[in-house]
């Protein structure tokens, strides 16, 4: 092998070797720059000898010297580089088990485990090392569950706590029977209310109105429903005689409500998919339980890693003096 590395850089011993040469050798393209790189030292080394080259180029005089010996012995594939291609990990065991937990437990992807681990645990590891670790380990990436559509609106959100507040009803089962979660969020903040009905009808939804009117720390503006039966004139009226103005999305544009379907879907995957219960009572409170999870303990990567407390509390601060018991005055035209 060192004969055969010899005939192709004979003439100029220390010459760049070719594209080509690597493939005669049978070496990795992606070590033909490494290579190149320490013919150059060897050539430098050759006119101001070891210690010049390793002063020129930052090395040590025993790394240059080994490079010698090892092209002298096999030539250019003797200038390979010999660490492992897989290296010993950095990370603690202890962050390692962390990571497998948020991928296995909490069905985290790596950006969501990368905020997780710096607020819960004060750790920070990169999104490519949660991904590699989570690869190493097994698991496959998480792929989307639904085909996305073609086209899709313009994605944004309102300055302003109140400024459009989108409700909208999810079907679920308790111990075989059908109920329906009313959920009402704040298109700035993602804060939500979620309530638990055992009918879904214009009464129900009157009595979801005067509950988020009670629970929401600031004045709604406008509330954003779809074109469900449960939400008929007497609801538009209603909503209009409290001062709020009432929005219905288009016919078939459930995407129109986004914020709001989504969360339906983080319900899904994260407490109705994880949880039984054996009646109405026992999901009632435990709906109300993951409704201050969702809101005081779980960050949002829509809200740059907030959870929807901390972005209200940026509003309810003394540098925005609104209060949330000041009635809402506007007008009670329909958008």
């Amino acid at each position: 092998h060192g004969l055969q590395s010899r005939a192709i850089t004979r003439g100029d011993p220390m010459r760049l070797i070719t594209p080509k040469e690597p493939r005669t050798l049978r070496i990795a393209t992606r070590h033909h720059h490494t290579i190149n790189s320490r013919l150059a030292v060897l050539r430098y080394a050759q006119d101001y000898g070891f210690k010049g080259a390793a002063r020129r180029f930052g090395l040590d005089r025993k790394t240059v010297r080994t490079w010698h010996r090892r092209w002298a012995a096999s030539g250019p594939a003797g200038l390979v580089p010999r660490h492992p291609v897989k290296r010993r990990r950095r990370l603690s065991e202890e962050t390692v088990r962390l990571i497998e937990q948020a991928r296995r437990e909490l069905h985290f992807g790596a950006m969501r485990t990368r905020f997780w681990l710096d607020r819960v645990h004060h750790i920070r590891v990169a999104a490519a090392t949660i991904r590699r670790i989570c690869r190493d380990l097994g698991y496959p990436p998480i792929r989307r569950t639904d085909p996305r559509r073609p086209r899709h609106p313009i994605l944004f959100s309102k300055e302003h706590p109140g400024e459009c507040v989108q409700v909208d009803v999810k079907e679920v089962k308790v111990a075989g029977q059908k109920y329906f979660q009313y959920t009402a969020l704040d298109d700035c903040t993602r804060y939500r209310v979620l309530r638990l009905y055992p009918r879904k009808y214009h009464g129900t939804s009157l009595e979801f109105l005067a509950t988020i009117r009670q629970v929401f720390p600031f004045p709604i503006r406008k509330v954003q429903v779809d074109n469900g039966t449960e939400f008929p004139l007497a609801f538009a009226l209603a909503v209009q005689e409290a001062g709020i103005r009432l929005r219905h999305i288009k016919p078939r544009r459930p995407e129109q409500n986004g914020k709001v379907e989504r969360s339906h879907r983080i319900d899904e995957e994260e407490f109705w998919s994880r949880s039984s219960f054996d009646g109405f009572a026992s999901a009632t409170q435990a709906l109300r339980t993951w409704e201050h999870q969702y809101n005081h303990d779980r960050f949002s990567m829509a809200l740059q890693g907030l959870t929807p407390a901390e972005k209200l509390a940026t509003f309810l601060s003394p540098l925005h003096p609104s209060s949330p018991n000041t009635p809402c005055t506007h007008s009670g035209a329909a958008a």
